[in-house]
């Protein structure tokens, strides 16, 4: 084949581009977890050999180490969810997302790829909803992240702040997904290029340079695009900006405080929900907040997966969340599914109507108007396992 045969279109090699930093973003959260589990693993075995001493001398055994090994197998099992709603979360094809989740999920990625670092989140957005490819906009935010670790290598706190604007040079309301990190900022003689593959301030890995470019390419499909402030300052902001759509607003949960501890001592104690519920939106936010509580927690979106998952798990799952209108069956028939698996099944229906379960319905039910607080779902729990 001739070399001049063998030349790959511009179009071509952007593809291959971002193809190569798709992957290079894999594998440095692969690493990240894979980081996190063998600190997880090689505690477990300490304590575990601690323990298989103790348990043979004369000693008090009352030293919290259960607590320690529990807090661990969480971390664990964490780390494994990261994975897991990564690989899920990238194949989807709904088009239609909540800024707030998109944020969260890609902090839960860059918070697994540095030990000195920390993610945290700044928003006053409730109900709005952009149109975008949800992998598109994750990694977009997750190359945002990666270029505030990239300049600030001693670690430290980074904020990404999503707020609604409006400025002069667009025709509608904007979201505006912004990183600020304390590094140094942008040279002026640098700024022309930062949207040019492998243009970079730094020298010291042939394989930086990729981000803003990335980044930059996959905004502008979604009528987006990027803004740098902070040049040759303390402060470095590195926005995401795209146009809002508001229709099919998103039902939040009503958020709270995390707890600082895993169980405050005032709550139920700890449970291992089933959360069946078709929408995403409410499904990871009550995931996220269930753990934040340090519940384990299984979710599926409709009533055949939920059976799938019950049957093998019914001996640990202590209380199932169902949404009412499902979309292959109605929550109340799910249940008696259930029932069928384990007549002893603990069951809170949610639905944004106000309504009530419809008389002879079986086992130990409650019930919740969406949107609710956590402290209205502890209730609830506590008055089924009464």
């Amino acid at each position: 084949m001739d070399v001049n045969d063998a030349k790959l279109s511009p179009q071509h090699l952007q593809s291959l581009l971002l193809q190569f930093k798709y992957h290079s973003a894999i594998r440095r959260v692969a690493k990240g977890v894979a980081h996190s589990y063998n600190n997880i693993l090689t505690g477990l075995g300490g304590q575990t050999a601690i323990l298989r001493q103790e348990s043979a001398l004369p000693c008090d055994l009352d030293c919290n180490r259960g607590e320690l090994i529990d807090d661990l197998l969480q971390r664990g099992i964490d780390q494994t969810a990261v994975l897991y709603d990564f690989a899920r979360d990238m194949d989807t094809d709904n088009r239609s997302h909540s800024p707030l989740l998109l944020a969260t999920k890609t902090l839960e990625l860059l918070n697994s790829i540095s030990r000195v670092h920390r993610f945290v989140l700044k928003s006053e957005l409730r109900q709005e909803k952009l149109v975008c490819n949800f992998r598109d906009l994750v990694l977009i935010l997750f190359y945002l992240g990666e270029n505030c670790v990239d300049a600030t290598p001693e670690g430290g706190k980074i904020i990404l702040e999503i707020v609604r604007m409006q400025d002069s040079e667009s025709t509608g309301p904007q979201f505006a997904f912004g990183f600020r990190d304390h590094g140094p900022g942008f040279a002026e003689s640098i700024l022309s290029s930062l949207h040019v593959p492998f243009a970079t301030t730094r020298c010291d890995s042939p394989h930086r340079g990729l981000g803003l470019y990335a980044a930059d390419v996959l905004a502008r499909r979604y009528h987006g695009r990027l803004i740098i402030a902070g040049r040759d300052r303390e402060e470095t902001i590195v926005s995401a900006v795209f146009p809002v759509n508001t229709e099919e607003a998103v039902e939040p949960i009503h958020t709270e405080q995390p707890c600082a501890d895993k169980h405050n001592g005032n709550g139920p104690e700890k449970q291992c929900f089933l959360v069946v519920e078709d929408d995403e939106a409410m499904r990871t936010l009550l995931l996220h907040r269930l753990q934040r509580r340090g519940h384990m927690v299984f979710c599926v979106n409709t009533c055949a997966e939920a059976l799938e998952e019950y049957e093998p798990l019914h001996d640990i799952i202590t209380t199932v969340l169902m949404d009412v209108g499902l979309r292959d069956s109605s929550g109340y028939e799910c249940q008696r599914k259930i029932l069928k698996i384990n007549p002893q099944a603990r069951i809170i229906f949610m639905s944004g109507q106000l309504e009530k379960a419809p008389p002879g319905i079986a086992g130990k039910t409650a019930f919740l108007q969406k949107p609710f607080t956590l402290n209205q779902l502890e209730e609830a729990i506590r008055d089924i396992h009464v």
